[in-house]
């Protein structure tokens, strides 16, 4: 009896060690959990104040921009030569003096085939050379944009590694060759010195359309999600921005030389147009390009990049694209010989909702002009115009074309980037050129 009694004091004993020991190790393991928990709220704490103070920074630095180089970040201009970058304008022009002023350079810089240098070190050499200017005059480094589509719209063909057009990419490739393609055309691209690809192409082919875009086109809807995900997901990943474009969609009417008019009904839109690009935008491309077409559905005399229905109510509150929009060229005929003139079709594009016109000319200071003017009569006007150069600024930021910098004074400004050698570049330029090349014999050739 008394050793059952022993041993049941025993387990009574044991047990209460035992409560207690865990209770111990609870509180342990809870005291340990909250000062994670503390630790994280502090750190989270610190981020948010930083991304504030960042963004405050931004605001500051825009604020302090020489009105001639904020208005000019909202333009995307083409430039002049291959060798030496030199402006064509003053900011004279705005105010009607001609060459006069301080040099005016766009907010970003639109190669055609002309402004393509004859070797890889010599386009690097070219394309620094736009850099160092702005530095030494202290202008905003302006972003350089070039149509890497692929197929005969291929920019840097005599430059980069072989590519295919998107027809021919989605028909001979697996996605995931194909996103190594286009990720090695941007490693290509960005040791060049190039930040943004006005690709891909991710409307949807079909008989209405099939005349402009051809080869263009990835093909029908399944397609161009995957290979239009390839493509974003490659560039991207190489450090060069995307476009997608171009919305709402084309006819078979050149824009180069008419109006498109699209007359498709509700469905017929949602499977061309609204469904990829609602589903590709989601993936964060650095930018969407509007096309000049008039769509018979909606807002029907307007073209599309005018229209705040289709850039405003459907791209950035519908489908919640928070990226730059992009106008496409205003000096195309489609609006020029259809009542929409430059000076009349900018004012139309930054009331849409558009972030940065497009120009195939090298002049803009007339165009711009007209912009501070409206800027000067409408506060409403200015405030869109300030919320543009806003983004474009956070968006060369994410490209380092400028940097935060952290002050003596715990503050933060926004200063030029200092690019990488040109030796370094040159080794990340040749093995993707090597790779791709032989990724196109493999797959392409015969």
């Amino acid at each position: 009896m008394n050793q059952r009694k022993i041993l049941a004091a025993l387990l009574i004993l044991c047990t209460v060690v035992f409560i207690s020991c865990k209770s111990a190790l609870e509180r342990k393991t809870e005291k340990r959990e909250l000062s994670l928990r503390k630790s994280a709220m502090l750190i989270q704490g610190e981020i948010e104040k930083t991304l504030k103070a960042q963004e405050d920074s931004v605001k500051a630095f825009v604020k302090s921009l020489p009105v001639e180089q904020k208005i000019s970040q909202l333009f995307l201009v083409n430039i002049a030569g291959n060798e030496k970058y030199h402006p064509v304008e003053y900011s004279g022009a705005l105010k009607g003096q001609g060459g006069k002023g301080n040099f005016l350079v766009p907010g970003g810089c639109l190669y055609f085939s002309y402004n393509i240098a004859e070797s890889s070190e010599k386009m690097i050499q070219f394309n620094d050379s736009v850099r160092n200017f702005c530095i030494n005059h202290n202008i905003v480094p302006p972003f350089l944009a070039v149509d890497q589509e692929g197929g005969f719209v291929n920019r840097l063909r005599s430059l980069t590694g072989p590519l295919p057009s998107n027809k021919r990419v989605a028909e001979c490739l697996t996605v995931e060759n194909a996103c190594r393609l286009y990720y090695l055309q941007g490693i290509q691209m960005k040791a060049l010195g190039f930040h943004l690809n006005l690709a891909p192409v991710v409307e949807v082919l079909n008989s209405s359309n099939s005349s402009f875009l051809g080869d263009r086109s990835f093909g029908q809807l399944e397609q161009v999600l995957s290979f239009g995900t390839a493509c974003i997901n490659g560039f991207e990943n190489s450090g060069i921005g995307t476009v997608l474009k171009h919305f709402p969609g084309n006819s078979n009417t050149d824009p180069h030389t008419g109006l498109p008019e699209i007359l498709w009904d509700e469905e017929t839109l949602q499977k061309n147009v609204l469904i990829p690009f609602e589903r590709l935008s989601s993936l964060n491309p650095s930018g969407i390009l509007m096309s000049h077409a008039r769509l018979a559905l909606s807002d029907s005399k307007t073209p599309a990049c005018l229209s705040e229905y289709w850039v405003s109510q459907v791209l950035r509150n519908k489908m919640e694209f928070d990226g730059l929009i992009f106008s496409d060229d205003i000096f195309m005929d489609a609006l020029q010989k259809n009542g929409f003139p430059p000076e009349k079709a900018a004012i139309m594009a930054i009331n849409a909702g558009i972030d940065c016109i497009m120009l195939s000319e090298k002049r803009f200071a007339p165009v711009a002009k007209i912009l501070l003017e409206e800027g000067e009569k409408s506060v409403e006007f200015a405030e869109k115009l300030n919320s543009s150069v806003e983004k474009i600024i956070k968006w060369k930021i994410s490209r380092g074309i400028l940097k935060f910098y952290l002050n003596d004074d715990s503050s933060w400004s926004v200063i030029p980037a200092e690019p990488e050698p040109i030796e370094a570049r040159i080794q990340d330029f040749l093995p993707a050129l090597s790779e791709n090349i032989d990724l196109y014999r493999k797959y392409f050739m015969p």
